[in-house]
C-alpha cells in the first residue's frame, strides 16, 4: 500500500512560528486560510530548540506563549481541511539555561568557547543533547501528536552562526575524542582542504551524520511508519537570499531537478523563502521573484513551496502572496496532469551534495543549457551509483567535479562506451572520494595520459580558434578568441585526441602600448576522444565558472559550439531568447511542453516579465496523431513535416504549458 505521500499533490506553505505567533493562534482560522491559498501540506514548529506543545521532558523548554489553541487543535483542523501537518524540529541549539545544567551538550571553539547567539548555545551532533536527548523529545512529540512528517531544522555541524561569524569545527570533548580514537589525531582548527588532516575530518562529519541520520530514520519509523521524513520520503530545498550571496535566478529550477530526479519519485518541496535573509525576517523579496519561483519549481518537479515567518493571518508584508497564490491555484486546478511525471530530457548535470553550496563552474554550465533551450536533469554526486541512473540519456556534464570514486568513474567511462557522450571541466577526477590527489585522471574516456601542471593564477592567458576550426565553432565567427579565466589544466592527451584552440600564453595587459602577444602554442583548450560508441569531451578549464561570473556573449558562444557542434546535441528552438527555460516532460498518455519566462530578471532585480511572441520549436519523435492544446490561453499552431514537430506559441507571458495527447 502507497504512503501518504506518494502521488500526492504537494503545496507547501511553512510558517515558522515565532513564539508570539502561538499567543492568539485560532486553529479554525489558521486552516482555513491555508485551505483558501490553495495548500496541501502546512510545515510548522514543534519541538526542539522551544516546544509549542505542552512538554513534559526537563529540558525540552515550553513557550512562555501557549495561549492560543494547542498543537492538537491546531492539527486536528488542518486535517479537516484536507491539509498534512509537517512538524518543525530544530536540534541545532539549546536555551542557555539548559547548556547550564547540560555544558557537555555544546559546541566548542578550538579554544573552547561556546557559541551563544541571542541567548541560544550552539549544540554538537556527538553531544549527547543530538545522541540522545533529542530522540525523547522526537519519541515525546510524535506518539503525543498526530503529525504526518518531520523536518529537522539546521542539522550537522554547524560552523557559522546567523551573522556568518565562522567559528570552526567543534574541539567539544566528544569530538576530539571520537575524532582521536578513529584516527589517531587532533581535530584541525579550521576548513582547509588542503591539509590532509581536514580532508580525514571531512569523512569523520559524513561517517557522523550518516549514523545519526540512520538512528533517527528507525526511531520515527518504529513509532510509526506513515511519518514521511525529509531527505527519505520527500526531499526539501530551499531559494533564498541573504547578505553577500549571489543572485541565482534559476534557484528554484535547479533545486526542484536535483531533489526530484528524473523520475520524481519522491515529493520535493523546494521553498521559496518570502523574506530578505535572516536580518530582514519580516520584509519579502520581491514579488516577481516569488511568482517566478514557484513556476519555476512547476515546470520541473511540480510541486510548490512557500516559507514565511509568522502566521497568513499576522503577516505584514503580504506583497508576495498574490503571485504566489495564482501558481498555487493553477496547480490545483491541473493537479491531476501534473502527476506520476517523469523528464524526458536527455542530459544530465552532475551536482555536488549541498543545494546551498554555490559551485560556479555548475551553475555556470546550468545557464548554459538553460539559456539554449536545453532540457537536462541534475543529480547529486554523492546519489550516482548506478549505469541505470543514466538510461535515456545522452550527455553527462561533470563541472570542476574533482572528487569521484573509482566505481563512479567506471559508471562514467561505461556510460560514454555505451554510446554517451561525457562533458567535463577543470580537475575533475583528479581526486578520489576521500580527497586523495590520483597519479592521474580518474576517467579514461577522456583520454588524458598525465597531468602536467595545474596552474591557478592566469592573468591574460587566452585561447584562440585557428582558421583550420572555424567552421566547427559556427557561433566565435566573430568572436575568436576566448577568455579561459584563472585556472587551466596542462595535459597529454593520449594518441588520436582531437584537439581544439590553441594556448596564447601570459602576455603584457598594461600599458596599452605593449598589449599584444608574439606566441602561439599548441596547447590545447579542448580535446575530444572517441571511446568506444561514446565520446569524452574534456575543457582543461573552468568555462562554467567564467560564463557565471562575467556572463559574456564569447563565453556562451564557445560553450553552445561546444554543445551543439562538437557533442551533436539537437537544438530545438534557435531563434528562441535565452530568456525563456523549456522543460519537457511525459506520463503514460501524455507530454507536457513547459515555458517559463525569465525576462523579468534584471540585474539584481526582479520584475513582471515582459510578454515573448512567437516562439517556435522543432521536435523529433513525436506522433503524427499527437493533439496540441495550452493551459495559460495561448494560441498554438503545429505540423509535421520531414519527420519533426514544428510548434509555434503566439505568446509567453509568465508560464506556459503545451500539452501532446
Amino acid at each position: 500500500m502507497d504512503n501518504w505521500w506518494s502521488g500526492y499533490p504537494w503545496r507547501m506553505i511553512q510558517t515558522n512560528f515565532r513564539e508570539i505567533d502561538t499567543e492568539d493562534i485560532d486553529a479554525v482560522r489558521y486552516a482555513k486560510d491555508l485551505k483558501e491559498f490553495g495548500a496541501t501540506v502546512v510545515l510548522l514548529n514543534a519541538a526542539g530548540i522551544i516546544a509549542s506543545y505542552d512538554s513534559k521532558l526537563p529540558f525540552q523548554p515550553n513557550s512562555e506563549y501557549l495561549h492560543g489553541d494547542s498543537m492538537d487543535k491546531i492539527i486536528d483542523e488542518c486535517h479537516e481541511q484536507g491539509i498534512r501537518v509537517i512538524a518543525r524540529t530544530d536540534f541545532s541549539k539549546i536555551l542557555y539555561s539548559v547548556y547550564e545544567q547540560n555544558p557537555d551538550w555544546a559546541y566548542r571553539t578550538k579554544d573552547g568557547e561556546i557559541v551563544n547567539y541571542n541567548g541560544f548555545v550552539h549544540t554538537c551532533p556527538n553531544g549527547d543533547y543530538q545522541q540522545k536527548y533529542m530522540f525523547d523529545i522526537l519519541q515525546e512529540v510524535l506518539t503525543t501528536h498526530s503529525f504526518d512528517g518531520l523536518f529537522c531544522n539546521m542539522s550537522g555541524f554547524l560552523v557559522v552562526d546567523y551573522n556568518y561569524t565562522y567559528h570552526g569545527p567543534c574541539h567539544c570533548e566528544n569530538c576530539q575524542h571520537k575524532f582521536k580514537e578513529q584516527y589517531g589525531l587532533e581535530l584541525p582548527e579550521k576548513d582547509d582542504p588542503r591539509n590532509p588532516v581536514y580532508k580525514k575530518y571531512m569523512i569523520f562529519k559524513k561517517d557522523c551524520e550518516k549514523d545519526h541520520t540512520e538512528r533517527l530514520r528507525r526511531l520515527v519509523k518504529d513509532i510509526n511508519p506513515d511519518i514521511a521524513i525529509n531527505g527519505l520520503d520527500y526531499i526539501r530545498g530551499e531559494s533564498n537570499t541573504d547578505k553577500g550571496r549571489a543572485k541565482w535566478q534559476y534557484s528554484s529550477s535547479s533545486n526542484s531537478r536535483v531533489i526530484s530526479g528524473p523520475e520524481r519519485a519522491r515529493p520535493t518541496d523546494n521553498a521559496s523563502v518570502d523574506f530578505m535573509g535572516f536580518r530582514y525576517r519580516h520584509v519579502s523579496v520581491s514579488p516577481a521573484l516569488m511568482e517566478l519561483r514557484q513556476w519555476q519549481n512547476l515546470a520541473n518537479a511540480g510541486s510548490l513551496s512557500m516559507y514565511i515567518m509568522g502566521r497568513l493571518d499576522n503577516h505584514k508584508d503580504t506583497s508576495g502572496f498574490e503571485g504566489t497564490k495564482k501558481v498555487f491555484q493553477f496547480h490545483k486546478k491541473h493537479e491531476k496532469l501534473y502527476n506520476n511525471l517523469v523528464s524526458m530530457a536527455k542530459g544530465v548535470v552532475v551536482r555536488n551534495a549541498s543545494l546551498f553550496q554555490a559551485d560556479a563552474e555548475v551553475f555556470g554550465w546550468i545557464r548554459a543549457l538553460t539559456e539554449s533551450h536545453i532540457p537536462f536533469d541534475e543529480i547529486r554526486l554523492t546519489e550516482l551509483n548506478d549505469l541505470g541512473q543514466l538510461d535515456g540519456k545522452e550527455f553527462v556534464v561533470l563541472g570542476d567535479m574533482k572528487f569521484i570514486s573509482d566505481q563512479q568513474a567506471k559508471l562514467l567511462d561505461d556510460f560514454a562506451a555505451n554510446g554517451g557522450t561525457i562533458i567535463a571541466t577543470g580537475e575533475t577526477g583528479l581526486y578520489d572520494n576521500q580527497f586523495e590527489a590520483r597519479n592521474g585522471m580518474a576517467l579514461n574516456c577522456l583520454g588524458i595520459e598525465h597531468v602536467k601542471e595545474i596552474q591557478n593564477d592566469l592573468m591574460s592567458s587566452i585561447f584562440e580558434i585557428p582558421e583550420a576550426e572555424k567552421d566547427l565553432f559556427p557561433r566565435c565567427i566573430k568572436t575568436p578568441l576566448i577568455a579561459p579565466g584563472t585556472n587551466l589544466v596542462m595535459v597529454e592527451p593520449k594518441e588520436n585526441v582531437k584537439k581544439y584552440l590553441q594556448l596564447i600564453p601570459e602576455h603584457p595587459f598594461g600599458p596599452p602600448e605593449i598589449c599584444y602577444y608574439n606566441e602561439v602554442t599548441q596547447d590545447p583548450g579542448i580535446l575530444v576522444s572517441n571511446y568506444h560508441k561514446g565520446r569524452g569531451v574534456y575543457i582543461p578549464w573552468k568555462v562554467g565558472t567564467f560564463y557565471r561570473e562575467e556572463g559574456h556573449q564569447n563565453t556562451l558562444n564557445i560553450m553552445q559550439d561546444i554543445l551543439f557542434s562538437l557533442c551533436g546535441i539537437e537544438e530545438i528552438a534557435p531563434d528562441l531568447t535565452p530568456m525563456v527555460e523549456i522543460n519537457m516532460v511525459k506520463n503514460n498518455e501524455k507530454q507536457i511542453i513547459q515555458f517559463v519566462n525569465n525576462s523579468g530578471c534584471f540585474g539584481n532585480s526582479n520584475f513582471s516579465p515582459v510578454p515573448i511572441h512567437n516562439i517556435s520549436l522543432r521536435l523529433k519523435d513525436v506522433k503524427e496523431s499527437a493533439h496540441i492544446e495550452t493551459l495559460r490561453g495561448g494560441k498554438v499552431d503545429y505540423r509535421f513535416e520531414n519527420g519533426y514537430l514544428n510548434v509555434n506559441l503566439d505568446v509567453l507571458k509568465d508560464y506556459e504549458a503545451l500539452v501532446l495527447s
